[in-house]
């Protein structure tokens, strides 16, 4: 049992067995139809569950919710109660089930409760289904949950993802409803693209900046690094195989569809994709994804890196987001059919995603904004932080000239042969651009700016908001037009007026930069200005106009943003000084002293008859004194920021972190960059990048 795929998920297929027919349709029309889930009905689910469980040796159960921190957060619980007689009992009530009522004092509010007001209650999401979790002393039953604070503000990252699935739902559907093809419903269907880096656990522990942060501050640059191109999709090493077979074996019990790995650019850097899910399931899926990397990585005696940006001298690490839409008869609706129906929904949903880009690109911007992300976005690894579509050849064709895709026949991929003794393949119907931070890549759009380490679920709220804001504004352009001509000829008005977000160029060259300008496109110039973008009064009003989140949850979740930046570079900048002060300067001065006691002791009688010949070793110590001195100079420095960081509001902190403290501590690392290459092995305690990834 515990080999088969989901063996540790007790998912819909169990629920249809174990359920009698009437209760498992109640129960799937509240998970399809998004909504509320009867008592009656959870009590039978919650017996049934705790069967379930029992038969898997669960000992406790936990509702297991994602809190503004953007990780998971549980509070286990036994299945013991006190009966009516008095006597303790094992049961699991549907109130049990459907409700916790954890201690949410100390999770991220952004002053939306006092500090006394520490109650919260988190709620079973039915979308999602329960779990195990083993270990070798115990087993514990998790409960995919939102939460709540008391005052009924959301605490979460997932119930806007949750009501963005509602809203994109119900906005599909009277669209696809407008061209007489009904459905049930409409899922948004997502595949997230999991990069990472892996070293071993005895480095990770020998580096103050690894384990306090996540990622390395100082360094040098090792003398080969990616520019060999030959880790890309190279032979995976075999410590790496085995671990991955063990993330494999889990993430299959757990019912988490992994279908690919392989070496990314970078040396010991790794992704690992699913396939597509629901988008709320594949958000738990993730969290579970990322859990179980860092769990199975310990194992084997590693350490895995979820940081955007671990190395200085390598690319840094993304999760790619693929988007989509599927209806209730398995249609993706972002692939061209072949009617004149079908490609009118495809143009009109196309028409929607670009007008809700265009207008709401900065919305989105803020909210995958983050310390990390500041690092890796804008190198020529990840895309750039202004946001474009690209759309490729055929939609480009397609979008200039609407009549003729609705009348003429598609245009099939063609098979091509690049040698005769090679088997012909389908060729795709255009290239791949892969600096462009929004793609269209068939039938789905892949966006490429998350990072690593950020829980998926807001985001995808987000540009599910965004389209659907799309998607209802061309509704209520065309819904009222009978005439075919005349709905094409709106469609290409309202793609020519948000026409400035699509850009199928060279999105790292310095002349996008200026067009992008030009087109009045939104670029950010600090994260802080980034995130407060999402406070912005447009941006707000969305929010509150699909019933997503109020406006005091948006403030807060921008203030949380802003003081996570705070105190992630106030972080960086202790363990910079930390590290300067114990580790770099001292090592700097051994070696110094090195050097001065082979010039002391060079012998006098050759001296005396070569007076220069000591010239060149007085140079290089003159040299190196001056780096020793410049990383004395910029200690000095960074602890002034450490003042200054203490006082002020947050605005001003912010400011301070990114205009201040993030370019001195780039500039301690230029530094130690330059001692780190001079100093004698013996003298310094770290393991270099050569020594930690090149193994």
């Amino acid at each position: 049992m515990c080999n088969k795929f989901a063996s540790y998920v007790f998912d819909f297929n169990k629920m249809g067995k174990n359920l009698s027919p009437k209760i498992f349709r109640q129960f799937k029309k509240t998970v399809d139809q998004k909504k509320s889930l009867n008592p009656e009905v959870a009590e039978i689910i919650a017996k049934e569950i705790k069967k379930w469980a029992e038969s898997m040796e669960a000992t406790h159960f936990t509702h297991w919710f994602l809190p503004l921190t953007g990780l998971t957060a549980e509070k286990q619980n036994t299945f013991l109660h006190r009966n009516i007689d008095g006597k303790i009992i094992e049961d699991f009530s549907g109130k049990d089930l459907t409700k916790g009522e954890p201690d949410a004092s100390s999770f991220p509010h952004g002053g939306m409760r006092s500090t006394f007001e520490a109650r919260g209650y988190t709620a079973w999401d039915p979308s999602s289904p329960v779990f195990v979790v083993k270990n070798s002393k115990c087993c514990i039953l998790y409960i995919p949950s939102v939460f709540f604070g008391y005052n009924g503000k959301v605490l979460d990252k997932k119930t806007p993802l949750l009501r963005s699935l509602k809203l994109i739902n119900d906005i599909s559907l009277e669209i696809l409803k407008l061209f007489n093809q009904n459905s049930k419903w409409v899922k948004n269907m997502v595949g997230p693209e999991q990069e990472f880096f892996l070293v071993m656990n005895k480095d990770f522990m020998s580096r103050p900046d690894l384990r306090t942060i996540g990622r390395v501050i100082f360094s040098s640059r090792p003398p080969k690094g990616q520019q060999m191109g030959d880790h890309y999709f190279g032979a995976i090493p075999e410590r790496v195989i085995k671990f991955f077979s063990d993330v494999g074996q889990e993430a299959f019990r757990l019912g988490i569809p992994i279908k690919t790995r392989h070496n990314e650019v970078a040396p010991n850097q790794y992704e690992i994709t699913p396939i597509y899910e629901e988008a709320n399931i594949c958000a738990d899926h993730n969290q579970m994804l990322m859990e179980i990397l860092k769990k199975i990585a310990k194992r084997h005696g590693m350490v895995c890196l979820l940081h955007e940006k671990p190395f200085r001298f390598f690319n840094g690490s993304g999760k790619h987001i693929n988007w989509s839409l599927m209806d209730s008869k398995g249609r993706n609706i972002l692939t061209p059919g072949t009617s004149k129906s079908s490609r009118l929904v495809f143009l009109t949903f196309l028409t929607g995603f670009i007008i809700g880009m265009n207008q709401n690109s900065d919305l989105l911007q803020s909210v995958l904004a983050s310390p990390g992300n500041e690092l890796r976005l804008g190198g020529n690894e990840a895309p750039p932080r202004v946001i474009s579509i690209n759309l490729g050849e055929e939609l480009n064709c397609i979008i200039q000239n609407l009549e003729k895709f609705i009348s003429e026949k598609r245009k099939k991929s063609s098979m091509i042969q690049f040698e005769k003794f090679i088997p012909p393949i389908l060729q795709d119907m255009s290239d791949r651009n892969r600096t462009s931070p929004v793609a269209f890549t068939g039938n789905k759009f892949e966006f490429r700016m998350p990072g690593a380490s950020a829980s998926i679920a807001f985001p995808i709220a987000v540009i599910n908001l965004i389209v659907a804001h799309g998607l209802n504004n061309v509704f209520k352009e065309i819904k009222s037009i009978n005439n075919e001509h005349k709905i094409l000829e709106k469609l290409n008005d309202l793609i020519q007026k948000n026409i400035a977000i699509v850009f199928d160029g060279d999105n790292y060259s310095s002349d996008w930069k200026i067009e992008a300008k030009k087109r009045g496109l939104y670029i950010p110039a600090s994260i802080p200005q980034t995130i407060d973008r999402l406070k912005a009064k447009k941006n707000v009003s969305l929010f509150e106009k699909y019933n997503i989140l109020k406006k005091d949850e948006i403030e807060a979740r921008a203030k949380i943003k802003i003081e996570m930046y705070i105190k992630t570079i106030e972080m960086e900048l202790r363990v910079a000084r930390y590290m300067l002060r114990a580790y770099i300067i001292p090592a700097a001065l051994k070696n110094q002293d090195l050097l001065l006691k082979a010039v002391k002791d060079f012998p006098l009688e050759i001296l005396n008859k070569n007076p220069e010949i000591l010239d060149n070793q007085y140079d290089f110590i003159l040299k190196f004194t001056k780096k020793i001195n410049k990383a004395m100079e910029i200690l000095s420095i960074l602890d002034e920021d450490n003042e200054k960081l203490k006082n002020g509001n947050n605005r001003n902190r912010s400011k301070l972190c990114s205009e201040i403290i993030r370019p001195h501590i780039i500039e301690a690392s230029k530094v130690v960059q330059k001692i780190e290459e001079r100093v004698d092995r013996q003298f310094w305690s770290m393991p270099r990048i050569t020594d930690m990834l090149f193994r």
